[in-house]
């Protein structure tokens, strides 16, 4: 049975998603501000927090809200080094290290420079994903079935019957291929309370946990059946490849 290069294409697979990720990144970063437009999904982030006294305003705000507090923790965060934001963190109570406790109600609220509440839109959040697609498909049709991971990797795609895949099948396999995370995405999209940054939250509280629980359940179970079982089941014929009509070749 021909070789399916999993490692290699694994390999380039993270290579790719790594170097263009960063690159939507820095593509967006012109035009976040810090302020309303927020910058997030960077390789790494760093916060720098410090505690400061709630005026009788912002006290009353949060006790209204479940949490009374006479102490603030006012963080800068970073992205990739960058400015993204700060924010007002607000907590029930603390540990003995004087850190908000894990079991501790938090109320964020994000502040412009003025120190007024704002609402953050965080646009690499959203166009990330859609970017790094678009970028993919161009790459791979404009290189002849190669990226910049595939290319350190020696592999190529290509269609089943030989020569380099044109544009509307390049577009088919990696739209196949990314089927599961866009079908997720759209779904954070028009259902935010299905989204994962909402979800993740309400398992940490132990709150709706047999929704939490049903969710991450069925999206875990579309990726393994997407993703993982043709590694085992059909040594590695992906179902985009067969779907699309391509197939991955090693380089000599």
């Amino acid at each position: 049975m021909e070789p399916r290069h999993f490692l290699r294409r694994l390999s380039a697979a993270a290579i790719d998603i790594i170097l263009l990720s960063q690159l939507v990144f820095y593509m967006i970063a012109p035009f976040a501000n810090g302020e309303t437009v927020r910058l997030s999904s960077g390789i790494y982030q760093s916060v720098s927090c410090r505690t400061v006294p709630l005026a009788p305003d912002s006290k009353s705000y949060f006790k209204a809200r479940g949490v009374a507090a006479d102490n603030g923790s006012l963080c800068n965060t970073y992205q990739n080094g960058m400015f993204s934001g700060t924010t007002l963190l607000v907590s029930s109570h603390t540990n003995t290290e004087g850190d908000i406790a894990d079991d501790a109600v938090t109320i964020s609220v994000a502040l412009d420079s003025a120190g007024q509440q704002v609402s953050p839109v965080f646009p690499v959040a959203y166009l990330q994903p859609i970017l790094v697609l678009a970028l993919l498909i161009g790459i791979t049709f404009l290189w002849h079935g190669q990226t910049p991971g595939k290319k350190l990797m020696r592999i190529q795609v290509r269609k089943e019957s030989g020569g380099p895949a044109r544009f509307g099948r390049v577009f088919q396999r990696e739209t196949l291929k990314f089927a599961p995370a866009i079908l997720l995405y759209l779904t954070g999209v028009f259902a935010p309370a299905y989204s994962l940054e909402q979800v993740v939250p309400l398992l940490q509280k132990g709150e709706d946990i047999a929704l939490v629980l049903g969710f991450l359940g069925a999206a875990t179970f579309i990726y393994i059946l997407w993703w993982v079982a043709p590694m085992l089941w059909w040594n590695g014929a992906m179902p985009y490849d067969r779907l699309s009509k391509t197939k991955v070749s090693r380089l000599t």
